[in-house]
């Protein structure tokens, strides 16, 4: 069973939240600005879970394909989206079933840092990008009041999400696709907090993120695929 199987039931409970819709809109926000889906565009999402980036796509009348290796969150997945406007895979991102250049836009949030050998998902994302398109990741940053807490959750608790989670350092993002130029994206300094007031925090956001504070929570990381490139 995969390790999210069992955490499925109850992950969406986390967007019904005030700080889970808070922080789910600054996220979408880095992502769609460095990822800049296009209408008509194919697009694959590594580790759809649930399905809330892969049904956020396809509403922007993008095709998408939502791979995951936990049939469960899969399943819920496929019941919300009732129009079926994405193709739901069951799969593993270390051994993609595409053909080379099969996509436009390759997005992975939170996710990678579940991933065994990420260098490995990412060679694999690169080979089923076409020449032109891009990779955009959204990774959990971490030296950041949300590192912290994933980290003492997980150290408390061996069953917890997060007790499989790497959580990435800014100097480790190089590392993912040696020799590749990237751009790179800072944000989420709310600290997991419930009470807050949202429009000083997106304010405050707005502020932090235009200076490259230290402390953000989440990064959004872009690498795009040479013309030339074939895989």
């Amino acid at each position: 069973m995969a390790w999210f199987d069992a955490f499925a039931k109850d992950y969406d409970q986390w967007y019904e939240s005030k700080l889970g819709r808070f922080v789910d809109r600054i996220e979408k926000g880095m992502i769609e600005s460095l990822a800049q889906p296009q209408r008509g565009e194919e697009a694959l999402d590594l580790g759809a879970g649930t399905g809330n980036y892969s049904l956020w796509l396809a509403d922007q009348g993008v095709h998408v394909t939502g791979l995951d290796p936990a049939r469960e969150m899969l399943a819920i997945a496929r019941e919300k989206d009732s129009d079926q406007k994405v193709r739901w895979v069951e799969g593993d991102a270390h051994d993609l079933p595409f053909m080379d250049s099969s996509f436009h836009l390759v997005i992975s949030v939170t996710a990678l840092e579940f991933m065994m050998e990420p260098q490995k998902v990412l060679r694999e994302a690169m080979r089923v990008l076409k020449p032109g398109g891009r990779i955009v990741l959204g990774l959990l940053a971490r030296e950041s009041p949300w590192g912290e807490l994933y980290s003492s959750l997980a150290a408390k608790d061996p069953a917890h999400l997060f007790a499989k989670a790497h959580l990435y350092r800014e100097e480790e993002i190089p590392l993912l696709l040696p020799g590749v130029e990237y751009t790179l994206r800072k944000g989420l300094y709310l600290p997991p907090v419930n009470d807050f007031d949202e429009e000083e925090a997106f304010a405050e956001e707005a502020k932090r993120s235009r200076s490259d504070a230290p402390g953000a929570g989440f990064f959004a990381v872009r690498w795009d695929k040479r013309e030339e490139e074939k895989g």
